[in-house]
């Protein structure tokens, strides 16, 4: 392996995503591009639900970030030394909640992308996201509704999730909407609160992760792991119940 970048420019240049693409690729690979934070919750959420989604109608996908997911800037301080400093803070949020990016978010594309993939008719998937800032520090949390091509019980939705996450150390599927102690300092992802439309022709689940843990470092650590021939969680304080 000669490099590994968790920059957006290489995002839908390879699919360096263990719990949805495999691991054999990672392991093989000279040159590996982490995925996205949005995107990694987003094609979590989604995956299983790939080929079951309404022909023509696009899956929303509604995620809250804690402002450390903006970034940072450089700015002198008050000694003129330059500092490091969050490009969005708490204060500056005043409580509420920002949208931002309204279309056309990089993760949106970067998600479609690699979801297209999973299709077995072969049909591009095109993803809605809607992307907003909130002011807590780390942590988002995910909301899907997706119209789909075939009535289902939520029963049914939920055992997709099951057999598609099975086995997987850092995925945790749980029954209730996912919040933000669920996710927030957490190396894993969540997922709960399937929920149908009356006409059982549309669901809406929750999902989430620290973006600075599984939707960065830890996602980072697993594919440098693979990659070096390590343990996948190596360095990683795996769940109790892992």
């Amino acid at each position: 392996m000669s490099g590994i970048s968790i920059k957006s420019n290489y995002h839908s240049r390879s699919m360096d995503f263990v719990e949805l693409y495999g691991r054999d690729s990672v392991r093989a690979a000279k040159r590996i591009s982490n995925p996205g934070c949005y995107a990694t919750s987003s094609q979590m959420l989604l995956a299983p639900l790939v080929n079951h989604l309404k022909p023509g109608h696009l899956p929303t996908v509604f995620g809250v970030s804690g402002y450390s997911g903006a970034g940072t800037i450089m700015e002198k301080d008050a000694s003129g030394k330059l500092v490091t400093k969050p490009k969005v803070s708490a204060e500056s949020l005043q409580g509420a909640i920002k949208a931002y990016a309204l279309t056309g978010h990089i993760h949106e594309r970067e998600a479609g992308h690699h979801l297209s993939t999973l299709a077995v008719d072969g049909t591009p998937v095109r993803v809605a996201f809607i992307p907003s800032v909130a002011p807590w520090f780390s942590g988002i949390l995910s909301t899907i509704s997706v119209p789909l091509k075939h009535k289902m019980s939520a029963k049914e939705v939920l055992a997709l999730f099951e057999e598609r996450y099975a086995g997987e150390t850092l995925v945790r599927i749980q029954k209730g909407v996912v919040e933000l102690k669920d996710v927030e300092n957490q190396h894993g992802w969540a997922v709960g609160g399937f929920q149908m439309s009356v006409d059982g022709d549309r669901v809406v689940i929750t999902g989430g992760l620290d973006n600075l843990l599984k939707g960065a470092a830890t996602q980072c650590l697993q594919n440098l792991n693979l990659a070096l021939g390590y343990d996948e969680y190596a360095g990683i304080p795996l769940p109790k119940s892992a």
